[in-house]
């Protein structure tokens, strides 16, 4: 199967070697569509010879959301039903990635990948993400159990509204979630399975200090 009408969003700071296979995973399973954002990157030697169908760069690094929300501005311009964002490092399953798709192309709603925590997490990963997750319980009334899942597909008519939202950095997409909620936008959520390796985007998101971030922004109901 061909996943011509879903767009592959995929962020990226200074990525390893990993992003080429991720890349070439994609195209092996159908998804042909695969737009990559180089965030102001230092070391650009692994977006050389990029089989991706664009490559979007820019000079200073400004953080996750600021990624996807430039590559939501250049999807939203595309003749397609939506994107699916994932990890630059082969942190997502690829059954798991088809599976969300083959859902969403049957009714363009907005699907979580959802992961399952399993003793292979990061302690402060795992702790950080339940306390978040219930927060956003507490404060916004919807049952999240993954808040911090990268692995997410939106509706082409959604992107309008997610480049408005505010965040440049990791707190962009609990900022998403938190207009998700308020809106009353239906959010399926789909188990996943985890998959985390030494040296990989752990070393970019930092399980204290950004989760402390994230918890202020859940506290403002007003910043989206």
């Amino acid at each position: 199967m061909k996943y011509n009408d879903i767009v592959v969003l995929i962020p990226s700071y200074n990525p390893s070697k990993k992003i080429k296979e991720t890349i070439n995973l994609l195209k092996n399973n159908g998804f042909n569509n695969i737009i990559v954002i180089d965030d102001g990157s230092t070391n650009k030697d692994n977006f050389k010879n990029l089989k991706c169908t664009k490559l979007i760069s820019y000079k200073v690094n400004k953080g996750k959301g600021f990624a996807l929300k430039t590559g939501f501005k250049y999807i939203e311009k595309l003749n397609v039903q939506g994107v699916i964002t994932i990890d630059d490092d082969l942190q997502q399953n690829i059954n798991d990635i088809k599976h969300l798709c083959d859902l969403f192309l049957k009714d363009s709603c907005v699907y979580l990948g959802c992961r399952n925590f399993d003793k292979n997490t990061p302690f402060k990963r795992k702790v950080a993400n339940k306390v978040t997750n219930k927060l956003f319980y507490m404060l916004y009334h919807e049952k999240i159990t993954d808040t911090q899942s990268g692995l997410r597909i939106f509706p082409k008519n959604l992107l309008k509204f997610l480049i408005n939202i505010k965040g440049n950095g990791f707190e962009y997409e609990t900022n998403v979630l938190k207009f998700l909620a308020m809106y009353k936008i239906k959010i399926k959520q789909i188990p996943i399975k985890t998959i985390y390796f030494k040296g990989s985007n752990e070393s970019r998101y930092k399980a204290i200090t950004d989760s402390i971030k994230i918890i202020k922004v859940l506290f403002n109901k007003k910043n989206i």
